[in-house]
């Protein structure tokens, strides 16, 4: 089956949203962890409203529009969607994880795009670990791209949602 290809980054609540729509859709994700939005994720995601599309994507229930009017008003631009409650069978829960694939669809349908979306494989590791000062270098690329500290992955995450490439990254890590 061939995934549907969304233009932009979709913000949602947790790691099952993410399993779930990324098995049709491809396309860039922000969790936010529930209502666990920090200021750095806010400075993130506002450094990231400038060089991507950033589209609400958050269960439809009362914990997601908190989510969702909390980014509103804190985020900008920023765009939304919202999926009516359309539950797969079996299913009790009521998130995003939960809703029929073509709900899901119907919701995005908007942002659908025929371009194929590229993601970077940066191996940042590789990458960091060949310079003079590898901790000094990640926290360079941290401060200069607003990044939320963590892991490689997360960060390496973040800098695809910024659409970076990896010749800008060496740029940076070589000082240029």
């Amino acid at each position: 089956m061939n995934k549907i290809n969304i233009d932009g980054v979709l913000i949602v609540e947790g790691k099952d949203d993410v399993s779930y729509l990324s098995s049709f859709i491809n396309t860039y994700f922000f969790i936010t962890n529930g209502y666990d939005l920090s200021k750095e994720k806010i400075d993130f995601l506002n450094y990231a409203s400038k060089r991507n599309k950033l589209i609400i994507f958050t269960d439809p229930d009362d914990a997601g529009n908190n989510i969702r009017k909390k980014l509103k008003e804190n985020v900008s631009p920023i765009y939304e969607a919202k999926a009516k409650l359309v539950i797969r069978k079996n299913k009790k829960k009521t998130g995003i994880a939960e809703i029929e694939k073509e709900e899901i669809i119907s919701s995005l349908k908007e942002y659908i795009s025929n371009e194929e979306i590229n993601k970077n494989n940066y191996h940042l590791s590789s990458l960091i670990s060949l310079s003079d000062n590898p901790k000094e270098k990640r926290e360079k690329l941290i401060k200069k791209y607003h990044l939320i500290r963590g892991n490689n992955k997360l960060i390496e995450e973040q800098l695809n949602i910024l659409k970076i490439d990896v010749s800008e990254i060496k740029g940076e890590l070589d000082g240029n």
